[in-house]
């Protein structure tokens, strides 16, 4: 009689025992929605290339999970990862700094020795910035400047090979974090094509001292359809000091902006800071050079700038690569105390113990190499990569958090993407082989879940429609 009482109180759990075994490989072999399959079929990708899982965040029945447990690169989703740690760990009103010091004192008006500026990772300072700072400086009294300008970026321990990638070396989107960042160190053209006289006219900014560039570029009759006109116009910059085009700006394309950058940064300091010391009234004789502030300089100014939202904003909904390095590397800064400069190895580690001791994220699921996404050492999972987002929906920095997201039809990298408009608040990535996408979905019904997908491999950026397959299908069905 014992032993069959034992026999019944084991049998419940042998029968619980075998339905979780099966949920499991069920949740694990789960079939991708009719619609997602299609489209995969329809663009010729194979479903062996796509990763995605989605969860319900308020109750929802709807599920997901398809190769859910497999290392895949996240791209540029990699960065809602980045900015949630950072409005977790530096606070939603976080701002950077930049300082103006000297050691000596202003003798009616003349500052004697070099005047200091110190970078404190600010990523947004541009040439506004810079114009307004030197005005205050004129404010309080400065007249003249008998000195070098010494640039300090030691906040900041980065290496350019961390983000070399390909031939785009001097576009914008690569550029390195760097502590004392001036306007992301680059030139843009404005290009606006006179059909009427067969040119471009181009305009240049900002106004570097010793930057000659043509104004105006001959139109051609291709490609017809305006694809590729970066190509077609063919900047040369041997001398990036005197750019020039071997191509031409395709008649069929509407007016477009062009940008490089300007690899030295004291040069670019320099080439900035002698046109505006004129504007605003400051006499200098010197050059630009880098050294670190002393420790008996005093501060004549300081400017902030804006807050983390602000600039978490920028980071996701326009997929800025450089504002995401800064935000990685200031994670690093702060964990250590701000005792040494930041780098990558630094921002990994703090990073790291966010995600095991916060988010729960068990080790060896998710590694974020600068940031930004602009890397092939990155991965995550898919089922990871939910596990963050409903974190961060339980977040007290959620509202913060997902307004930064760009909204599908509406807004940022998703703003000509039509699919379940104004309800899908979605970071993409994409990367040469991969696509992604991740972000949260409200449904029909009201609900919201979590999502998270990729396609890798050939012809995975041809399309967006299996990503957005899955993101319809949870819009309609969830």
């Amino acid at each position: 009689m014992q032993k069959i009482i034992k026999t019944s109180l084991l049998l419940p759990i042998f029968v619980l025992s075998i339905c979780f075994s099966a949920t499991n490989s069920l949740a694990a072999t789960q079939k991708l929605p009719t619609s997602v399959q299609n489209a995969l079929s329809k663009n010729k990708i194979s479903s062996k290339q796509l990763a995605v899982s989605v969860r319900p965040l308020d109750g929802g029945k709807l599920s997901l999970n398809w190769q859910a447990d497999k290392k895949v690169l996240p791209a540029s989703t990699e960065k809602i990862i980045t900015t949630l740690a950072a409005l977790e760990t530096l606070g939603p009103n976080w701002r950077w700094k930049t300082e103006y010091l000297s050691q000596n004192t202003l003798e009616k008006g003349t500052l004697e020795g070099p005047l200091y500026i110190r970078g404190g990772g600010d990523p947004t300072y541009v040439i506004e910035n810079l114009w307004r700072d030197l005005s205050a400086l004129k404010t309080k009294g400065l007249k003249k400047i008998n000195g070098d300008i010494v640039i300090d970026r030691s906040y900041f321990l980065t290496d350019k090979s961390s983000v070399s990638f390909g031939s785009d070396i001097q576009r914008p989107y690569m550029k390195e974090a760097d502590a004392a960042l001036l306007n992301y160190q680059a030139v843009t053209f404005d290009i606006e094509p006179d059909l009427e006289n067969g040119i471009a006219r181009i305009t240049t900014t900002p106004a570097l001292k010793g930057l000659s560039a043509p104004a105006t570029v001959k139109l051609t009759n291709t490609p017809k359809q305006c694809i590729a006109w970066r190509q077609a116009l063919d900047l040369n910059l041997d001398n990036e000091w005197k750019p020039t085009f071997k191509g031409g700006f395709p008649q069929s394309c509407p007016p477009k902006k062009l940008s490089y950058i300007i690899n030295d940064p004291q040069k670019y300091w320099e080439a900035l800071l002698t046109p505006l010391f004129q504007e605003v009234g400051i006499t200098w004789k010197g050059q630009v050079i880098e050294g670190k502030v002393p420790e008996n300089a005093n501060s004549l100014y300081t400017a902030y700038s804006e807050d983390l939202v602000h600039i978490s904003r920028l980071t996701n909904k326009y997929s800025n690569n450089v504002l995401a390095r800064h935000i990685y590397l200031t994670l690093g800064l702060k964990a250590n105390g701000a005792s040494e400069a930041a780098d990558y190895v630094m921002a990994r580690s703090a990073l790291q113990t966010w995600l095991t001791q916060q988010v729960k994220v068990k080790p060896g699921k998710v590694f974020v190499d600068n940031g930004s996404g602009l890397s092939r050492d990155s991965y995550v999972t898919a089922r990871a990569m939910n596990q963050i987002i409903a974190y961060g929906w339980r977040s007290p920095r959620m509202p913060e958090w997902v307004a930064t997201f760009p909204v599908s039809a509406t807004d940022g990298t998703m703003r000509k993407r039509k699919v379940a408009p104004g309800n899908a608040y979605i970071k993409t990535g994409l990367l040469n082989g991969v696509k992604s996408a991740a972000g949260v979905i409200q449904a029909k019904s009201g609900r919201r879940y979590a999502f998270f997908g990729v396609v890798e491999g050939q012809r995975a950026t041809s399309t967006d429609a299996p990503l957005d397959a899955v993101i319809q299908w949870v819009y309609l069905r969830g």
